[in-house]
């Protein structure tokens, strides 16, 4: 790494995109030398504009820019995030077509009730208490017997009436079934041969997470990531069972449901709510 980005690393993107203006996405993408989130004229632009600011030799950095982008397709669409723009006065147009709108509900809801309560009272109609005596009477009539026997006695003579009472048939007794056991893996591990930077996103929240280092890195193996590396020289364990990566390029993982698969940018948005990280 040439001092001149170690000393921008040391300064951060935060303060950089202050005294730049340049989009905090693409300053991390310069730091960490990811070249895909932008086309070439871009990238050139910002070297420019970082080695006026802070006098920093960025020479190194520009090579490996223009190396990757030899053999990209050129971006048509221009991004329109470059640098933050002012703000616009507002236009009160919108306002007075709104207070217009709401007129026109509060008249027609006025009207709508007018005639609901037009219909309503034209609809109503008077009772027979008549109906409702005949009702009561021949549901006591029909009540339901409970008990098993019941009695009928006329002129002193007492008649037994047997009631059949159906039982239902006792339920089929269904088997235990023995819950499955998950297994939960144990251990997910990156481990870069060079020092590497990576984001990788918490899929059931989408918090994320960035770092650059060397050696092994341990992420959570019992949650779903997405991951996005600054170079695709790399080794990936899981649960001792290794993939190992070769690209010179930013690759992008997904780990889903304890296994691993590459996707393509274009995938790695979808998934990410249509964000580039």
């Amino acid at each position: 790494m040439s001092d001149g980005l170690s000393k921008l690393r040391g300064i951060g993107a935060q303060k950089i995109h202050e005294l730049t203006h340049i989009a905090r996405h693409h300053v991390q993408a310069v730091l960490h030398e990811t070249f895909d989130d932008m086309n070439k004229i871009q990238f050139l632009g910002f070297i420019s504009i970082l080695e006026r600011e802070y006098g920093a030799d960025l020479s190194d950095l520009k090579a490996k820019g223009q190396e990757f982008y030899a053999g990209e397709s050129p971006k048509l669409e221009p991004d329109t995030k470059v640098f933050v723009s002012s703000k616009k006065k507002k236009s009160y147009t919108l306002i007075y077509i709104l207070v217009v709108v709401i007129i026109f509900a509060v008249a027609v809801s006025f009207t709508l009730d007018l005639t609901s309560a037009a219909s309503t009272k034209a609809k109503t109609h008077t009772i027979d208490n008549s109906a409702i005596e005949n009702a009561k009477d021949s549901m006591s009539q029909n009540a339901i017997i409970e008990d098993e026997k019941t009695t009928i006695e006329d002129n002193n003579t007492t008649i037994p009436v047997v009631i059949k009472v159906k039982t239902e048939p006792e339920p089929e007794l269904i088997p235990e079934v023995e819950p499955e056991v998950i297994q939960t893996v144990k251990s997910f591990k990156l481990m870069p041969r060079s020092e590497l930077w990576v984001g990788y996103i918490d899929l059931s929240n989408y918090k994320k997470y960035q770092k650059l280092f060397k050696g092994e890195l341990d992420i959570d193996p019992n949650k779903n990531w997405i991951l996005t590396l600054g170079h695709g020289y790399l080794k990936v364990e899981i649960d001792g069972e290794i993939t190992e990566f070769r690209d010179k390029k930013n690759i992008r993982l997904l780990y889903k449901d304890s296994k691993l698969s590459r996707i393509t940018f274009s995938e790695f948005k979808e998934l990410n709510k249509g964000s580039k990280w």
